[in-house]
């Protein structure tokens, strides 16, 4: 079996938002959110082992989902955490997930 240089713990201190449910979308956290997603992105496109892992593939997408929704509401005027909720749903489940291939 592979070798994964990741601990659950760094998981969700590198790659997790740091947006909290029901907190207003902010320029801040939509810029938060992108880093994230970039970063993950490229440690996983980076990584041969994770990558072929369907959760960390589901998480990069929701990542960027959460990220994109939240930005294309900022850009409308919409600030409101209900209009991005689904999309943080998504991000949780997946990223529970993750936590759980790293911590097995």
């Amino acid at each position: 079996m592979a070798v994964v240089n990741l601990t659950g713990e760094e998981f969700q201190q590198r790659y997790f938002p740091k947006y909290r449910e029901f907190q207003d979308i902010t320029a801040d956290m939509v810029k938060d959110a992108k880093h994230r997603s970039d970063t993950f992105h490229d440690y996983l496109v980076n990584n041969r082992f994770l990558l072929r892992v369907t959760c960390f593939r589901v998480y990069d997408n929701n990542l960027f989902g959460f990220y994109k929704q939240a930005e294309r509401c900022l850009k409308a005027g919409r600030t409101s955490s209900l209009d991005i909720f689904d999309q943080w749903v998504l991000l949780c489940g997946s990223s529970m997930t993750c936590h759980r291939f790293l911590t097995s």
